[in-house]
C-alpha cells in the first residue's frame, strides 16, 4: 500500500477523536510543519481523510469497552503495519502490547502517557477497591516493563518525569500548553464582574458538587457558568438538587471557539479537583487556558498546585473539600478587582514567556530528532 519513506511517522489511538487537541492540532501539526510525513490512525467511525496535510486512517468504531480493547486495538495494529512508518507514536495504554510488537519489528516506538494510569485505575467507579489495587499494581509492573524497552516516552506533567526517566532516560515533558492564537490582551478584561467559569467534563472527582455547594454561600450576584459533559444523569440530578444550582448556568458541551468567548468574559476560573487519582498534578489544559485569558484561578492546596502557584502567582489555593472556604475566596476576589487583575496578568505573562505550545512544540521536535537518530 505504501512505499517506505524515512521521514514517515505514524500516531496511533484507539480511544481519542481524530481531532484531539494534543494529538492532531498540536503534535501531528507541529511534526508536519517540521517536514515529517504524518499519519494518524483512529477508531472513530468517521472514515479516512487528509486534513492539513496529515493522513487520517479510520479502522471503525466498536461499541463497548471490551470490544474496543480486544478488537479495535488489533485493527489499529494491522493498519499501522500497512502504513510502514519509520516510527510509531501511540497514545493509549491498551496499545502497549502492540507497541512492543512494533518494536520487535525494528520500529522506533514512542509511548505518550497522557495520564498516570496506575493512579487513575485506583478511582475507577466500576471496580471495587480491592480489585482496583490489584489491577493498578499489575498494570504498573507491565507498564514499567514496556517503558524500559520503548524508544522514548512523552509525559504531560512535570511530576511524571522522574519516575518515567528512572526507567527510560529518553523521557521528555511535552505539556498540554495553550496555542497562542488570538493575541488576547488582559488589559481589556472586565475584572469587576462576578462571573466564575469551569469548562471541561464534570465529575464528582473534578469538584462539581463542592463547586455548586460553594455558591449556596454567595449572595452578591455571583454566577457560575459550567461548560462540558456531565459524567452521568444521576450526577447531574444530584447537582441540580443543590440550592447553589440556582446560580449556575449550565451550557453543556460546546465547541472551543465558543468556550474561548466565555474565557474572555469570566473573571474567576475554578479548578476544584478532589485529592484522588492524579489530580495532584498541576499541568492541566484548563489551568493554562485560564492563565492565557488573564483569569485568576482558585485551585487545590495539595500536590503540585501550591508550588505551581508560588512560582507563577496566578491564583489562590484552597481546601477543595471545604465549600465555605471556596466561597470565601471567590468573594475575596470579587471584592478586589485589582487583585484579580494582578493574578490574571501574572498568569498571562507566564503563558507568553514560558507555558505555551510554541515552546513545547520545539521540545517535541527535538525529542523526535534525538529519538529517530538514536541507534540508526
Amino acid at each position: 500500500m505504501f512505499d517506505k519513506t524515512e521521514n514517515r511517522i505514524c500516531h496511533l489511538t484507539s480511544v481519542h477523536d481524530r481531532y484531539d487537541n494534543r494529538i492532531f492540532f498540536k503534535q501531528c501539526s507541529a511534526l508536519k510543519k517540521e517536514g515529517y510525513e504524518v499519519h494518524l490512525i483512529v477508531a472513530d467511525g468517521k472514515g479516512d481523510e487528509q486534513n492539513k496535510g496529515i493522513f487520517i486512517w479510520d479502522v471503525g468504531k466498536e461499541e463497548g469497552r471490551r470490544k474496543r480493547i480486544f478488537k479495535t486495538t488489533k485493527k489499529v495494529y494491522r493498519k499501522a503495519l500497512e502504513v510502514q512508518a519509520r516510527s510509531y507514536h501511540f497514545h493509549d495504554p491498551e496499545l502497549i502490547p502492540f507497541g512492543l510488537k512494533l518494536l520487535r519489528k525494528g520500529k522506533k516506538v514512542i509511548y505518550d502517557a497522557h495520564e498516570d494510569y496506575r493512579l487513575q485505575i485506583r478511582i475507577k467507579p466500576y471496580l471495587n477497591s480491592f480489585i482496583r489495587q490489584i489491577i493498578s499494581r499489575v498494570f504498573g509492573l507491565y507498564e514499567d516493563y514496556a517503558i524500559k524497552r520503548f524508544s522514548g516516552i512523552l509525559v504531560p506533567q512535570r511530576s511524571m518525569v522522574p519516575p518515567f526517566a528512572k526507567i527510560n532516560e529518553n523521557t521528555e515533558l511535552v505539556a498540554n500548553t495553550v496555542d497562542i492564537e488570538d493575541n488576547f490582551d488582559p488589559e481589556k478584561k472586565d475584572y469587576t464582574n462576578s462571573i466564575c467559569f469551569h469548562p471541561g467534563t464534570l465529575t464528582k472527582e473534578r469538584g462539581l458538587i463542592n463547586m455548586v455547594k460553594s455558591f449556596e454561600h454567595l449572595n452578591n450576584g455571583e454566577k457560575l457558568i459550567l461548560a462540558g459533559a456531565m459524567e452521568s444523569v444521576s450526577l447531574h440530578d444530584k447537582a441540580k438538587a443543590l440550592p447553589g444550582w440556582e446560580k449556575v448556568e449550565y451550557i453543556g458541551k460546546k465547541p472551543y471557539p465558543e468556550i474561548r468567548e466565555y474565557h474572555k468574559t469570566a473573571s474567576v476560573g475554578l479548578i476544584l479537583f478532589e485529592a484522588v487519582g492524579q489530580y495532584d498534578f498541576a499541568y492541566t489544559v484548563k489551568l493554562f487556558e485560564y492563565m492565557y485569558y488573564g483569569t485568576p484561578v482558585i485551585m487545590p492546596d495539595f500536590g503540585d498546585w501550591p508550588e505551581f502557584n508560588e512560582r507563577y502567582r496566578c491564583g489562590i489555593n484552597v481546601d477543595t473539600s471545604d465549600d465555605k472556604e471556596i466561597a470565601r475566596q471567590i468573594q475575596r476576589l470579587n471584592q478586589s478587582p485589582d487583585l484579580k487583575k494582578e493574578l490574571g496578568t501574572n498568569g498571562h505573562k507566564a503563558i507568553l514567556e514560558e507555558l505555551n505550545w510554541n515552546h513545547d512544540a520545539e521540545k517535541l521536535v527535538r525529542f523526535y530528532a534525538k529519538t529517530l537518530q538514536a541507534g540508526s
